[in-house]
């Protein structure tokens, strides 16, 4: 039976399932304008940034670095592209594959989501050649550029799907910052950088991966890697016009948008009013909710700690946050979708939600953030 998704439900693809070990990822969308829409792959470590840059999948690299992941065009008419995942070559180093929808040159083009519909993500196993499940994105964008569709983790040692769905302004040169990826904005200098041997076979060519080598001479082939690896001094990225990538890089109001879509019931537990009284941390707690609080901390960076216990009241100003996270180089929207992953994982439910001007903590979390922020006082 296929699995109708939803946005934010997480379903297991491995468990039980030992045959299951390559999956064909589909994505398929229609548009009103003819216009580019990409498709790409990040490979992600614990940090949720890129290990290697070979690691980015896209039409310009259209497989990973041990080809455990593969972008292909798609012949069916359900739909335009593809990803072929090798589960048991994914490097254990890779703990999440996120899965995106750009538009090409969208601010210049004055390109968005907006007129695009019926965009849907296909789980099949290929081995058996059956659908496991579809991502139906049931619902309408605005003036978004693009879109986190999903993403397979592990979870221990199998791996599981979550439905994200959320879009974000800016485009693929955002997306590559934020995981971790050196957007390119500087004129190719062809007498230190030479093109990949890797050549995209989807009709956009118009991405460019450059490796930069001290020795390398315009038209030298870039000889395979070696069992060792050997430290090069890389650029990898995406040519992009500079002006560009600063004008989107001012536009952090926006991203805001990413909860616009949540459910009212959600809504409905939200903290209200961010004067209202905090409670402090249960003092009888059965062991399995400690259990679980002590599991999500512990499953923060360091980056996540030091800003939950920013959170005065169970909230926290938006212009306070943006200041926060815009030093450590990070989007407010994928940052707060970051803590809400975890905490649905260790607590079945989302932590933070963007009210307005603020981003709260759910009532049933206060005590927590409240705990949090009490012992690093206690610390310092």
């Amino acid at each position: 039976m296929v699995i109708s998704l939803v946005k934010g439900q997480k379903i297991d693809i491995t468990k039980n399932k030992p045959e299951t070990t390559r999956l064909h990822i589909g994505m398929g969308w229609k548009s009103q304008h003819h216009f580019d829409i990409d498709v790409s792959a990040f490979m992600l470590g614990e940090d949720e940034k890129i290990i290697r840059e070979e690691d980015f999948v896209f039409y310009g690299q259209p497989y990973s670095s041990n080809k455990s992941v593969q972008l292909e065009t798609s012949i069916s008419s359900v739909e335009k592209q593809h990803f072929l995942i090798d589960l048991l070559k994914v490097p254990t180093v890779v703990k999440k594959i996120a899965f995106t929808l750009t538009i090409y040159e969208s601010e210049l083009n004055g390109h968005t989501f907006e007129a695009v519909s019926d965009i849907v993500l296909r789980i099949v196993d290929s081995r058996k050649q059956e659908e496991m499940a579809a991502f139906p994105i049931d619902y309408s964008f605005t003036k978004e550029s693009a879109i986190v569709l999903g993403s397979l983790y592990r979870y221990g040692d199998q791996w599981k799907f979550h439905a994200v769905g959320a879009g974000f302004f800016g485009g693929l040169a955002d997306l590559c910052k934020e995981y971790g990826v050196e957007v390119d904005d500087q004129p190719t200098d062809t007498n230190t950088q030479v093109e990949t041997t890797t050549v995209s076979s989807l009709p956009n060519e118009r991405f460019q991966v450059v490796q930069e080598r001290d020795a390398a001479v315009s038209g030298e082939e870039i000889p395979k890697q070696p069992a060792e690896p050997i430290h090069l001094k890389r650029e990898s990225g995406v040519q992009f016009d500079e002006q560009r990538i600063e004008t989107l890089s001012q536009r952090n109001d926006d991203l805001i948008s990413l909860f616009a879509d949540k459910d009212e019931d959600t809504a409905s537990r939200s903290t209200g009013d961010s004067s209202e009284t905090v409670h402090t941390l249960p003092t009888f707690l059965d062991d399995s909710q400690e259990e679980d609080y002590d599991s999500f901390i512990q499953s923060l960076t360091d980056v996540e700690r030091a800003f939950l216990v920013k959170f005065d009241g169970g909230s926290i100003s938006l212009d306070l946050a943006k200041s926060f996270l815009k030093q450590k180089g990070l989007m407010v929207a994928l940052f707060i979708n970051g803590i809400n992953e975890k905490a649905f994982e260790h607590l079945g439910d989302n932590l933070l939600e963007v009210q307005a001007n603020s981003i709260v903590v759910f009532d049933e979390f206060h005590s927590l953030v409240l705990s949090m922020k009490e012992r690093a006082n206690h610390e310092h």
